[in-house]
């Protein structure tokens, strides 16, 4: 454990370093800023809701029509 290692110190912002790619796979864990949020997240509605809201439709259409004919 006694082994001396030499250290090179490089000038510059380090663009020119050759980093492993490993790096890129810890940057997708980081939160994304509040401006890169998306702002509009449609969540689609459950099937059950969606026959509910048919259903719904066909009783107003229904009622309509009978209004209609009187």
């Amino acid at each position: 454990m006694d082994e001396n290692k030499k250290i090179e110190v490089v000038e510059g912002d380090g663009s020119n370093l050759n980093i492993s790619p490993a790096y890129d796979h810890l940057n997708a864990g980081t939160p994304t800023p509040a401006s890169k949020k998306p702002k509009n997240i449609v969540v689609p509605k459950s099937i059950k809701e969606k026959e509910e809201e048919d259903e719904d439709e066909k009783k107003k259409n229904i009622k309509k029509n009978e209004d209609n004919n009187k």
